[in-house]
């Protein structure tokens, strides 16, 4: 119980991964809805509200995921509770004709197509999901030309990044999406696994992922970590923890892992931002970071 509470908000987000791999179900039905841009739309994952504004229909966005903090303008729009404590009645009140939906959340989506709510399954759980999602967002609300240039720009540097992967030398990375802090030493980490977009990127990027198991994600142990000895680690914080631990601090708890590679050779890198936790449009941008890490510097 103690070390749940000292778990930073980064674990909250991922929750929210690791229970869409324990429902996961492939064969969702959505509800009809005439396409017309005068839809008053409801998004349930901040991934999915980043991509409603991509295709420059945040107007007509009433309703967001209280951990939604991306454009700014969300923080004027109504909150409707979280993944796992959805706030139904919310919903209700702002009347919305479509809800955007994680293709996890059928349950949800019966309670809602029950109270006459239309609905939309996105898929943020791969890289091709979250492509798909922006095409299929566009196609739902007339916005066909919008996603079409959103995807050719995403894909443009996705294609970029592959070019260069293609002349690095393959390394073992560890991605820590999460673990316990302020306690002077690194424990708990929870890493980027066999599943999920993260792993994804590690692979465009030009790495071999460091955890070769088969958890989605996986908690290791320093027994693990001392077997896995990673080349290079990168450590991803969100910017509330980062503030409230300090990145000096942060990075200094790797210092109690002398005998890793990453370590020693001073390819530790602290990733710093809530967009990294968040599988909408700007995942390019952390790509893009995880592929120029060790040329931009940053390690400890």
């Amino acid at each position: 119980m103690k070390f749940v509470k000292k778990l930073g908000i980064s674990l909250l987000i991922l929750a929210s991964f690791l229970a869409s791999y324990w429902l996961r179900n492939d064969d969702k039905k959505e509800s009809p809805l005439a396409k017309t841009s005068e839809v008053k739309i409801v998004a349930m994952a901040p991934s999915s509200g980043e991509v409603v504004f991509a295709l420059d229909l945040g107007n007509q966005l009433v309703g967001v995921s209280r951990f939604a903090k991306y454009p700014p303008e969300v923080a004027d729009i109504a909150k409707v509770g979280g993944y796992l404590d959805v706030d139904l009645e919310a919903i209700v009140r702002l009347k919305p004709d479509v809800v955007v939906l994680l293709k996890e959340q059928s349950d949800l989506a019966k309670q809602l197509e029950n109270l006459g709510m239309a609905t939309l399954f996105v898929d943020h759980m791969s890289v091709e999901g979250i492509m798909g999602s922006i095409s299929k967002v566009g196609e739902r609300f007339d916005k066909l030309d919008e996603a079409r240039a959103l995807r050719e720009s995403l894909e443009s540097r996705i294609d970029a990044v592959r070019i260069r992967a293609q002349t690095k030398p393959d390394k073992r990375l560890l991605l820590s999406i999460g673990r316990e802090l302020g306690v002077g030493k690194v424990t708990g980490v929870v890493a980027a696994g066999a599943g999920g977009y993260h792993q994804q990127l590690l692979e465009i990027a030009g790495y071999t992922n460091a955890y070769s198991g088969g958890e989605n994600f996986p908690q290791l142990s320093r027994e693990h970590l001392l077997r896995m000895n990673p080349e290079v680690i990168i450590d991803m914080v969100n910017i509330r923890d980062a503030q409230a631990n300090g990145i000096e601090n942060i990075m200094a708890d790797w210092k109690s892992y002398p005998e890793l590679s990453a370590v020693k050779n001073g390819k530790v890198f602290l990733l710093v931002g809530d967009a990294h936790f968040v599988p909408g449009p700007r995942f390019v941008s952390t790509l893009e970071w995880i592929a120029n890490c060790e040329e931009e510097g940053g390690g400890r």
